[in-house]
């Protein structure tokens, strides 16, 4: 049974909360949708993120044909991004500026020729690996041949850049890009682990060398050393002969 004070304190509870209705429900109501809000932004789907652009660049002097380029790019439903150059100046200034992941040269130029204009491609810091195709208004077995020796990843006649060959040109593109990148990150990783394991070898011949003049345990010193750098197991017993033999673990000896 509750003693008189709990019921007083029952009846006051009650007395509150009939008087009060409005501010316990609105309190209680901010409450779960304060929480109902927390929990949709908890599992709310993130935007897409915005697709990057396809850099295009084409050196054309007639501006009716590159914008016939233009028009069919933008139909392939690629996120590509066109510019235009309309002479070998331009040309060059564009190349100066940025990085283009696919590039269509005209052959007939009237202050040159496309090989010419791929040339200046190919000395830019930027765009030196950059894919060419040759473009000319007329299919011409000599241009193709020596546009191919150049270096271009195809020839194409004007009339056949279409929407679906434009399509497959800069896909191609990108996969030559991507190739050429990943060639560049392996030489470059090449490089930096032959830079490391020259400092590490001079490190080591540098212990080694204090090592051979100790006049007492230099070879137990030297197989604690060689086991703290991880090149012969721990524990005794380990055979030398696999230092000199195995190339896994003897690149520190080489001089080559």
């Amino acid at each position: 049974m509750r003693c008189d004070m709990c019921r007083v304190c029952s009846r006051k509870r009650l007395c509150l909360a009939r008087r009060f209705p409005m501010d316990i429900d609105k309190t209680a109501i901010h409450a779960t949708s304060a929480a109902r809000a927390t929990a949709l932004r908890a599992f709310a789907t993130p935007p897409e993120p915005e697709p990057a652009s396809i850099d295009v660049l084409v050196l054309d002097d007639s501006q009716f044909d590159a914008m016939c380029i233009l028009r069919e790019c933008r139909r392939t439903e690629l996120p590509v991004r066109v510019t235009i150059a309309t002479n070998m100046d331009h040309f060059r200034e564009l190349l100066s500026k940025q990085r283009y992941h696919l590039v269509f040269i005209d052959y007939m130029l009237p202050d040159g020729d496309g090989l010419a204009a791929q040339q200046i491609l190919r000395d830019g810091e930027k765009n030196g690996h950059s894919p060419v195709v040759m473009i000319s208004g007329e299919a011409r077995h000599d241009v193709a041949v020596r546009a191919m020796k150049g270096g271009c990843i195809d020839y194409k006649s004007k009339t056949d850049l279409t929407k679906d060959a434009l399509k497959s040109l800069i896909l191609r593109a990108l996969e030559e890009g991507s190739k050429l990148a990943r060639s560049h990150l392996d030489q470059s990783m090449a490089l930096q682990k032959q830079d490391i394991v020259a400092a590490i070898r001079d490190v080591l011949r540098e212990e080694m060398s204090s090592l051979a003049m100790t006049p007492f345990g230099a070879p137990e010193a030297m197989r604690r050393m060689l086991q703290s750098y991880g090149l012969i197991p721990e524990g005794d017993g380990y055979d030398w002969s696999q230092v000199l033999d195995d190339p896994a673990a003897n690149f520190v000896f080489r001089t080559h």
